[in-house]
């Protein structure tokens, strides 16, 4: 009988959040195809910030198909819309990094939503992102969660505006 080792999905530690294996209460959003939840390195100027992945293990942006495609977008941008209201940040900076040499450094994909404020500092300087960020507590991380869960079930219209 053929053993077969388990796939990447079994390991990945994205997959596992998205399962609910691992931190099930940092879950701020999940669809059938999306699930959005607070990064755990987060930069202390810029708390809030969230990653949004699909549900399934897609390793790489080259992989993923017309099918999945528009439904992470959609997510992209109603919780980019979120993080600013939620933040009340100035802007938001979206980020996307593929194999080791772009800077990926867990293999699923996912997109960084992170909130950004006039005078920040995040890209400048030796504590600019990622390289000045902590761990955020998981307790934190929960509220973050909670705090964009509700933001997300408001209509769009009805989402908290953001200063700017």
């Amino acid at each position: 009988m053929e053993t077969r080792s388990p796939g990447p999905a079994a390991s990945c530690v994205f997959c596992r959040i998205v399962r609910g294996e691992l931190t099930p209460k940092v879950l701020a959003f999940r669809d059938n195809q999306t699930a959005v939840f607070p990064s755990l390195h987060q930069q202390p100027r810029n708390r809030g910030h969230m990653l949004v992945v699909p549900t399934r293990h897609v390793a790489h942006i080259y992989e993923i198909d017309s099918d999945l495609a528009g439904p992470l977008m959609m997510t992209l941008a109603r919780v980019a819309a979120a993080v600013k209201a939620v933040c009340r940040a100035d802007g938001i900076s979206i980020r996307q990094n593929n194999e080791r040499h772009g800077g990926q450094d867990v293999f699923h994909v996912h997109f960084h939503v992170i909130p950004r404020f006039a005078g920040d500092g995040f890209t400048t300087g030796h504590d600019r992102f990622p390289l000045g960020t902590a761990e955020v507590p998981l307790e934190e991380r929960v509220a973050q969660a909670t705090k964009l869960s509700e933001a997300l079930r408001l209509p769009t219209a009805n989402m908290p505006r953001a200063a700017g």
